[in-house]
Order: structure tokens, then sequence, then C-alpha cells
């Protein structure tokens, strides 16, 4: 096994036992309440998601063949942080959704996407569902900004 591999495969491993403490550490501050309400949901959530795709980088950590790869520059966790950056500066003002909004394009071109209908329609429906399923299923307040929702 290669040291990409092989890097690959401890960092895969890594992120699903964080995961999994995370996700432990979750249902434990539910207090055994299976019913997860509100706030409380969140985390679980989050948390959960972040097992099984910590486990599927796992598998493909694990199944991919040894290939050469480029060594990873810091442009792109640079531009992302400025993003973010950005995204939080921006989020009081403009609100959740347009803030988001922003951030994906911004982001999707910082990491080389080449497709700008493709982002600016995740750009708008991902802030859109994320912002009403926190705020009218969750009742967890996310600033609307200049957006009357």
């Amino acid at each position: 096994m290669g040291a990409v591999r092989r890097s690959g495969v401890v960092l895969a491993a890594a992120l699903l036992l964080t995961g999994a403490a995370l996700l432990v550490s979750a249902l434990r501050a539910a207090g055994g309440d299976l019913a997860l309400r509100g706030p409380r949901l969140a985390p679980v959530v989050v948390s959960a998601a972040w097992v099984v795709i910590a486990a599927l980088y796992l598998l493909r950590q694990l199944r991919a063949p040894d290939e050469p790869r480029e060594p990873a520059g810091l442009r792109a966790p640079a531009g992302v942080a400025a993003c973010l950056a950005g995204f939080a500066v921006a989020l009081e003002y403009a609100g959740f959704i347009l803030s988001a909004a922003v951030f994906v394009v911004a982001v999707a071109r910082v990491l080389g996407s080449r497709h700008p209908l493709r982002d600016a329609i995740v750009a708008v429906v991902l802030p859109t569902v994320v912002y009403l399923a926190f705020t009218r299923l969750l009742d967890i307040f996310l600033p609307a900004g200049v957006l009357p929702l």
C-alpha cells in the first residue's frame, strides 16, 4: 500500500471514529429521547450523516488502486477559508439564504467547478431548503436578512 493510499485510509478511519464519537455524544445529549424533536435533532442528523459519508470514504480508499495524485496545494483550502469568512460576515447583514447562495457559488469556483448553471441551481435550492427545514421544522433561528421568509 503506497504512502498516499495509506494516508487516505488513516484520514478516513479518523473521520469515521470522530463521527461515531460525535454521534454517541449527540444521542446522549438528547437524553435517550428517541423522538428527537426541535434543536436536538440537528446534531444527531449531522453526525449520522458524517458517519455514513466517512464510512463510504473509507471504503473508497480501501478499494481505490494506488494511483499517483497531484500534491495538495494551499490554494483551495485558503480559498474555501476566505469564502467561509465572507459567509460569516455576510450572514448577519444579508441573511442565511443569500449568504449561503453566494458561498456555494464561490466555493464551487474555488474548487474548480466549470458548471455555472448547476452551481446556481444548487446555490438557490440548497440554502432555501436548509433555511425552511431549520426554521419551520426544527424551530432553529437562522437570520432571514433581506428576504422576508
